[in-house]
């Protein structure tokens, strides 16, 4: 095999790689990255936890119905959420927070993504959950 068919081969493999890696984590198939949506609920749990912390909300979907909103943060990690203050004492159960992300494209699924740092919850007193900044 020529030196530029082997330079080709391993071209081709690291474009593979890459494009796994990235489709492992991408969200753009889940969310409607062009709209955004704000509600105002009740913690029901917070998971500090590895691979993806998760916070679960009880709020109004769009016809005042009660359902449970799984809040993402998108691939972040537990260090990424700790860089910009998060622990696992960040929100107390039955606390009442407003968040505004990104919501599920699929229709009965209750989803919201809030990604890269830019929307952090508040409290019901308007005050944010954590400092924020990079999560890198």
């Amino acid at each position: 095999m020529t030196t530029s068919r082997k330079f080709l081969l391993v071209l081709v493999a690291a474009a593979f790689l890459v494009s796994q890696a990235f489709a492992h984590h991408s969200t753009s198939g889940i969310y409607h990255e062009d709209q955004e949506l704000e509600l105002t609920g009740t913690v029901q749990e917070w998971a500090f936890i590895n691979p993806h912390p998760y916070l679960t909300i009880t709020a109004p979907d769009a016809t005042g119905v009660m359902r449970d909103w799984d809040i993402s943060y998108g691939g972040a990690a537990v260090v990424h959420l700790q860089r910009q203050g998060y622990t696992k004492e960040t929100f107390a159960i039955g606390e009442t927070i407003t968040v505004i992300g990104h919501p599920a494209k699929k229709a009965g699924v209750y989803g919201l993504l809030m990604e890269g740092g830019g929307n952090i919850p508040t409290r019901a007193d308007g005050t944010p959950v954590v400092k924020g900044g990079s999560m890198f």
